[in-house]
């Protein structure tokens, strides 16, 4: 699958990782320096290289979306037409002083950038795991998978990013409609707060114990 990469920083570049690890094509985009973003290409390996944000975003079956949230209009709007596509938002929208959300529970950064991109099929990922845990062997927190929680208003693109977060080692969990979001992204906030009052390592993460058997 052709991945187009939004923001090659610390979530971006290393799904870009574990994405070409598990043999998909991504492509990387940034507005950070051209040496640096070929530099991160180079590491990855011949299964990505790198673009500009229109071409990222035209050329590829799924475009991640891994920038601030203060970037996220212009990000947008450089990308062009979105209408059709899958669009795979990982993004926290913090205040700028990680004070605090800017906004939630009547609305997602999720559903602002579904907004913004008229047509596309935005889906909510990831946005709950720290960027350190990507960088775990196997991803995993004491020998623990993490949970990988999505959502989303399109069952096909929902199934194409449940596999995605399997192919970056996780176990998806479906957490229903894009609504949805404005409760992960409090929870992003809530891991973000634990770190910062309890001076913890930022190599934690939510996992979803649950009972295999069928509830009915």
């Amino acid at each position: 699958m052709k991945i187009g990469i939004v923001g090659a920083g610390r979530m971006g570049s290393a799904l870009a990782r574990l994405w070409a690890k598990a043999g998909h094509e991504v492509i990387l985009s940034d507005i950070m320096p051209p040496e640096k973003l070929e530099a991160i290409a180079h590491a990855i390996g011949p299964q990505a290289r790198v673009a500009s944000v229109e071409e990222a975003a035209r050329v590829a079956e799924v475009l991640l979306l891994a920038v601030p949230w203060a970037s996220v209009r212009d990000v947008v709007a450089a990308c062009g037409s979105l209408a059709g596509k899958i669009v795979l938002d990982v993004i926290n929208p913090v205040k700028a002083d990680f004070s605090d959300l800017e906004f939630g529970f009547t609305t997602s950064a999720s559903e602002e950038i579904a907004k913004l991109a008229d047509g596309a099929r935005v889906c909510k990922a990831l946005n709950t795991i720290p960027s350190p845990v990507f960088h775990l062997p196997e991803c995993k927190i004491s020998g623990m998978k993490v949970s990988g929680f999505y959502c989303g208003d399109d069952d096909e693109a929902k199934r194409t990013v449940a596999q995605l977060v399997a192919d970056a080692g996780f176990e998806p969990v479906d957490c229903g409609p894009l609504s949805s979001a404005r409760y992960l992204e409090a929870v992003g906030m809530l891991l973000i707060r634990i770190v910062v009052a309890l001076k913890a390592s930022p190599e934690l993460a939510l996992t979803l114990i649950r009972d295999q058997k069928p509830c009915c």
